[in-house]
């Protein structure tokens, strides 16, 4: 029994602490979608703060939510149609119906909870439920930067399997949070999406590819800094993986622009207001 209490412990604390991107890194992905927009939607962009700002409340619901953490990943590699053809059964009845509930949950449901936040934002835009939107469009944001980090979308999420365990923070927290000054999104044109489940899969297919790249730069840097994680360490880890690090930030703030215009698109078009009284009470 004091064995099983410990495990569940130890996982508790991973899902809590093992954060995609860090703060800083969700705060960048949230805070630079705005400038995405098209100059029609200028009032869009007065919401960057508050994006920012409540870029880690998802996280941070972690702590008392024990349904909260299953929705930061999927273990995208656990399903023999992926490994086999690159995708998966992607709605989530047939999900369930096809691969089974419990398998499902286990190995998390990032995809599914993306696209239902994202309906929740559209049914808020239509009522001009502005104040809940802007906070619900945080928490998108954190889902899809979430979808953008290959650590989310593995099995080895933490170098288990490959004896490199500690790689998940190493990357995402400190190596960001030292860096990140140097991490740039560029303004470029948005484009409408015409299926959104699909559009959250392709991302999600598309970033796995570098979880290879990550952990061999891991095993390189390692080497380099006579297996120490020294500063020597972080600095060849980021000069290692700061081409695909750019990408994949920049793309988790350019999709939740497109996300959240496609919402309010979808939503009639609803004439934005100016200025927000903005609900400081994070979304459940």
């Amino acid at each position: 029994m004091k064995i099983r209490i410990a495990r569940t412990f130890m996982m508790m604390t991973l899902i809590v602490f093992l954060c995609s991107w860090g703060e800083k890194g969700h705060q960048k992905i949230n805070g630079s979608a705005p400038q995405f927009f098209p100059a029609g939607l200028n009032n869009f962009k007065g919401w960057s703060d508050k994006l920012s700002e409540h870029s880690s409340d998802a996280d941070n619901r972690k702590k008392n939510d024990r349904t909260e953490g299953v929705k930061h990943y999927i273990d995208i590699d656990a399903y023999k149609d992926f490994v086999e053809k690159h995708r998966i059964i992607e709605g989530k009845d047939e999900a369930f119906n096809q691969y089974g509930k419990d398998f499902v949950m286990k190995n998390g449901t990032l995809p599914w909870v993306t696209d239902s936040t994202y309906h929740a934002l559209v049914q808020q835009f239509k009522s001009k439920e502005w104040a809940k939107a802007v906070l619900t469009a945080a928490d998108l944001g954190h889902y899809v930067g979430d979808g953008h980090m290959p650590l989310h979308l593995t099995l080895n999420y933490d170098g288990k399997f490959t004896d490199q365990t500690g790689i998940h923070s190493r990357y995402e927290s400190k190596m960001i949070n030292k860096y990140n000054d140097e991490i740039t999104i560029n303004r470029s044109h948005t484009r409408k999406i015409s299926n959104v489940s699909r559009y959250v899969f392709d991302y999600i297919y598309s970033n796995y590819q570098y979880k290879d790249s990550l952990l061999n730069a891991d095993k390189f840097a390692y080497e380099k800094a006579n297996h120490e994680y020294n500063d020597l360490y972080y600095e060849t880890l980021w000069n290692q993986t700061k081409g695909f690090t750019n990408k994949m930030i920049a793309g988790s703030s350019k999709s939740l622009a497109e996300l959240i215009r496609m919402a309010w698109i979808e939503a009639g078009r609803p004439r934005l207001p100016r200025n927000i009284a903005f609900d400081e009470t994070p979304q459940n």
